[in-house]
């Protein structure tokens, strides 16, 4: 082998050195494009909620009553409500609600779903069965029938 094979075996190899989780994203951001921009949006919402009280420009109940129904401006980025308080101030604030709702959500729906799976898995037998058919009959059902039917 030359020096110069050699040399070229040596960049191929470095080359490979990047991480899995690193090949994994950029693999994800070329073929999911959509799924990236929603990831994206979800992970600016959800940085949004936790550094809400270093970003907002106003107090969230802040009361300006001269500035009542202002459309956008440099002042008010959205807008002020009918009691002058900032929109975009209040939109921070409200991610920072809405992630809490949805991650517990989630984790109570893992939650109970993991400990009915393993308590079923376990006992077998008939109460595995009645729990199957549940589920069945459960996933029969369109989602949006089920949170219409419980918010109601």
């Amino acid at each position: 082998m030359t020096d110069t094979t050699i040399d070229g075996l040596a960049k191929v190899k470095m080359k490979k050195r990047r991480s899995f989780f690193f090949d994994l994203l950029v693999r994800l951001v070329k073929e999911k494009l959509l799924g990236t921009a929603g990831a994206a949006i979800v992970l600016l919402m959800f940085l949004a909620g936790i550094f809400a009280n270093v970003i907002s420009p106003y107090g969230v109940n802040e009361i300006h009553l001269k500035d009542s129904l202002e459309p956008p401006s440099l002042q008010h980025w959205l807008g002020t409500d009918n009691t002058g308080r900032d929109m975009l101030t209040r939109v921070i604030f409200g991610a920072r609600v809405s992630m809490i709702v949805g991650l517990a959500g989630s984790a109570l729906s893992v939650l109970i779903a993991t400990i009915l799976g393993i308590t079923s898995g376990y006992l077998g037998g008939a109460f595995d069965m009645i729990v199957q058919r549940f589920v069945d009959a459960w996933m029969c059902f369109p989602a949006l029938f089920i949170v219409l039917t419980v918010m109601s």
